[in-house]
Parts: structure tokens; sequence; C-alpha cells
């Protein structure tokens, strides 16, 4: 079922663009780890709420994703039926999620591509903030890759996209956290690679919208 309503999400949002009316593109197709290599996680700046259709319909149909989302959104069955289905984990925002954060690591070990958004929040005008530990923890956890994502353009929302102003997406070479000889992390080195995840995500931005990441 999940494959099925993907692939029609998936095939009307490129439809648009493959007419010409969407101006989307993507560089760095290279950079993407082998989907057969298992999990990886996406993680990409957040400006808007058409970034997550946009990144979905951008990658291969093999990465298609899942992603973390408000727990709100489930509290109405036939939505909660919707996103269930599309592999959406429900995170609780403002507290630490355990539940969210075990979910998206057995989702990742079972091979899934999620998308994170590791500043927390959308920023809005497109200058990226503080990113948070949670994708690198995930990844230490599920043993996977963390592929830096950047997008410009979805700051004009879908009105920008009708009229056909330029999005951008951006992918990155992966990190690759070696794993540790006793399994676990001090809060340093979990501070150093969440520095490392965002410096390459800034990077992929332009120099005016990498906020703290210079």
């Amino acid at each position: 079922m999940r494959t099925l309503m993907y692939g029609m999400l998936y095939i009307s949002i490129h439809f648009f663009r493959l007419i010409g009316w969407w101006r989307w593109r993507v560089e760095g197709w290279e950079n993407l780890p082998p989907r057969e290599s298992g999990g990886m996680v996406m993680a990409m700046n957040h400006v808007n709420g058409l970034d997550i259709p946009v990144i979905g319909a951008m990658l291969p149909f093999s990465y298609r994703l899942s992603w973390l989302g408000k727990a709100e959104i489930f509290e109405k069955p036939i939505p909660a039926w919707f996103y269930r289905t599309m592999h959406v984990i429900p995170i609780n925002r403002g507290r630490r999620d355990l539940a969210a954060l075990n979910a998206s690591i057995d989702a990742l070990r079972a091979g899934d591509t999620l998308l994170v958004f590791p500043e927390g929040h959308r920023s809005g005008n497109g200058v990226l903030q503080e990113g948070r530990s949670g994708a690198v923890r995930m990844a230490i956890q599920a043993g996977v890759p963390i592929v830096p994502i950047a997008i410009t353009g979805t700051e004009h929302g879908l009105k920008g996209t009708c009229l056909r102003r330029p999005v951008l997406v951006r992918i990155g070479p992966p990190l690759y956290i070696p794993p540790s000889e006793t399994g676990k992390y001090p809060a340093t080195v979990m501070e150093q690679y969440t520095t490392e995840m965002m410096h390459r995500i800034a990077a992929l931005l332009p120099a005016e919208r990498r906020g703290p990441y210079q």
C-alpha cells in the first residue's frame, strides 16, 4: 500500500516538473550511498512545509522517504492512517521523545531512508539555525551514514513554485561515523559530529544562508 500511495504522489508531483512548470533541480546525485547498502539518515535544512514533497519527489523512487511528523497530525483517524502508511513517525516536540527515537532507529535498521531536520523547526527565511544531535544519535545507534542535503527556493512556498521560482536541492558526500569500542560516545564527541554534520549542510548553501556555520 505504501509503495502504491507514494508512487501516485511521486508521479503527480513529477508531472509538473517534467512539463517544465515547476523549476526544481538536484545536484550531487553521485553522493547518494548505494540503495542496497541499507538505511541512511537524510539530514536537511528546513525552510517550508514544501520541503518534504520536494525532496520526496526529487530523490530516486528507490530512496522513498520516511520522516518524523509532529504527534498532532496523528490525532484524527484518516490523516493518522495516511501518515502511518507513508511510514511517518510521530514525535512529541519540545521534549526528548524516546519512543520516536527508538522507532526511527528501528526504521533505519530495517533499511529505511529517514529524512531528519536537525534544526528541529523551520527557519522561515532560509538561514540555517543551530543543529541538534538527534540525527547523529540515530545514525550511530543504527550504524548508518548521514547524507547532508541543502534546499533553497522553498522559502517562497507553493505559491512561489507555481510562479516558477527555482528550487535547488544539493546533496553532499555522506558522513560515516566509525563505531565506538564501548558503543557509547561522550557528549563532547556527539557535539563534534553534530557540528560537522551542520557544517556539511552549510557548505551546500549560499554563504549568506549558513548562519552560525560559516
